[in-house]
């Protein structure tokens, strides 16, 4: 039986829970599975920690978006059978998601905590914010196994996490799509400079700052933004 209520959910406890790109892959995860996943196989299938994996899933399932029940492996029973699973499940919920992928609740939170900090210098302020978003994203992608991967290969995938839908092209990474596209007509160089500064935050993280760097010649319609490694 779920112990989640399925009252309805506040977009902004959506929007909030779904914006850590780790927990979104989780969340996905488990909504594309066929049955309830347990925190173990959540962990194996996105090579992260059991620890991390549950953080996530308990998350997720205190903000409504996943249900949870508790149920021995199949085929046990009875005593000695060993303490009942937790798993996790998509509630039946429905959850609005933009395509191609926006993060403007991102950009919101980054100005927003700029203009807290520093409102007489909060450009600035934000620079270094979206910096360390970008760093903080890395870093939850800098496995052991991934750092053994191509240096661009690995940023690809959290860059794909980050709604940037990247490309390969040779020594660099073209990124299809802005997250923050609706709003970079308000200010192109604050917006674009925050691109910059959270990709490369996001190297940083991941250990490739020395290797790659984020540019600023990407190309209409592509992201203003180009890996070079």
């Amino acid at each position: 039986m779920s112990t989640t209520d399925p009252s309805p959910l506040r977009e902004s406890v959506v929007l909030e829970t779904l914006a850590e790109p780790t927990r979104r892959q989780v969340y996905d995860l488990v909504r594309r599975s066929s049955a309830p996943m347990t925190r173990e196989a959540v962990a194996r299938e996105l090579d992260i920690g059991v620890r991390l994996a549950a953080f996530h899933l308990d998350r997720l399932a205190d903000a409504g978006l996943l249900a949870v029940d508790f149920a021995r492996p199949e085929g046990r029973s009875g005593p000695g059978a060993g303490r009942p699973a937790k798993r996790y499940s998509a509630a039946h919920r429905d959850v609005e998601i933009a395509l191609p992928p926006r993060r403007y609740h991102l950009v919101a939170r980054i100005l927003a905590a700029a203009v807290t900090a520093a409102p007489g210098d909060a450009g600035q302020e934000a620079m270094a914010i979206a910096e360390g978003e970008g760093r903080r994203v890395g870093e939850l992608h800098a496995t052991g196994e991934r750092r053994s991967r191509h240096r661009l290969t690995a940023a690809a995938d959290a860059l794909a996490s980050m709604g940037y839908e990247p490309r390969r092209e040779r020594a660099r990474l073209c990124l299809g799509n802005c997250p923050f596209d609706g709003v970079v007509d308000v200010s192109p160089g604050l917006v674009c400079g925050l691109n910059q500064r959270l990709v490369q935050g996001m190297l940083d993280g991941l250990g490739l700052g020395e290797r790659c760097r984020a540019e600023l010649d990407g190309m209409p319609p592509d992201c203003c933004v180009t890996i070079h490694g």
